[in-house]
């Protein structure tokens, strides 16, 4: 057994393609079949099922995963590490993102990295905040960019940035007096919003029923950026992230307002291991992201009272 073909193994686990992993090694499809193979006969055990959707792992392929995937890691984490010694930013950087800082800070800070440190290899996925912690704690990801709506003990949290979500409307809409929005009034407007699955509804839903109330939307979306398209072109009202508004505010096509206090904030953290500190990338990683988003937070400020 080589550390090549576990490489390969935890590659193919991760893309559930052979065509996408070959292409994120860099190398030929059959070269990383073979490898497979020989792995699969030396465990005695057959790691994939060979589909017409791709490799799906079998219960020994999931086995082998969860017992490799740590050890692998570790061992690249310290050849990179010897290589920062000397000053040289390398390695991989296993992140899972919230929505909102995928669309809005993303795209940012991978440019930064294909320029300026391209020896990092990246792999970056989206989703839900307590699914992304679930990956986080099973080995699957070094660390996560999510809503903290509650205290994680079996995680360690580092801020990232504090934001306001803002009630918005589209630029020509009536529907928002000048100052802040009572909590009252909101119950009244043609509400979108995400389902409760995502963690800004539950945020959301936390500080109403502070306030003894319940909000019933029209429409439920995850997709933030989708609730702000549509807001931007209809008479509908959202409750949204800084961020998630801060090119409709830029373009004049959004107005925003404040709820009244207390308010409404959430709280981007960067959770990892305790068994798993971050690496010089993955840290750079982690400022490039707070550096961007807080721009945009702050950027906005002079938009609230459009």
């Amino acid at each position: 057994m080589e550390l090549r073909q576990l490489k390969y193994f935890i590659c193919l686990y991760e893309e559930g393609s052979a065509t996408r992993a070959a292409q994120r090694l860099n190398i030929v499809q059959p070269a990383l079949s073979s490898q497979i193979t020989k792995l699969e006969k030396e465990f005695g055990q057959v790691l994939f099922d060979r589909t017409p959707k791709g490799m799906t792992p079998t219960p020994a392929g999931r086995q082998a995963y969860r017992t490799f995937q740590p050890l692998v890691r570790k061992l690249f984490e310290a050849r990179h590490g010897m290589a920062n010694l000397a000053g040289e930013i390398t390695g991989r950087v296993a992140v899972g993102l919230i929505a909102s800082a995928t669309t809005t800070a993303l795209w940012d800070v991978l440019q930064f990295f294909t320029k300026s440190h391209p020896e990092v290899e990246i792999y970056a996925t989206t989703g839900y905040t307590q699914d992304l912690i679930d990956s986080v704690l099973n080995g699957e990801l070094d660390f996560a960019v999510i809503n903290q709506n509650q205290r994680i003990e079996s995680l360690i949290s580092t801020p990232v940035v504090d934001e306001a979500l803002l009630v918005t409307t589209g630029a020509d809409s009536q529907v928002l007096d000048v100052g802040p929005v009572a909590f009252e009034e909101l119950m009244s407007m043609k509400l979108i919003l995400p389902s409760r699955r995502h963690g800004l509804r539950t945020l959301i839903d936390q500080v109403f029923a502070g306030q003894g109330l319940a909000l019933e939307p029209h429409i439920e979306v995850d997709d933030l950026s989708s609730i702000e398209e549509l807001v931007r072109r209809s008479d509908w009202v959202s409750i949204l992230p800084v961020i998630t508004v801060y090119d409709g505010l830029r373009a004049r096509e959004l107005r925003v307002r404040p709820l009244q206090p207390p308010g409404l904030t959430r709280y981007v953290v960067c959770v990892h291991s305790h068994s798993c500190p971050l690496s010089p990338a993955a840290c750079l990683f982690v400022e490039s992201i707070r550096s961007n988003m807080q721009a945009k937070v702050e950027a906005t400020e002079a938009y609230k009272g459009l």
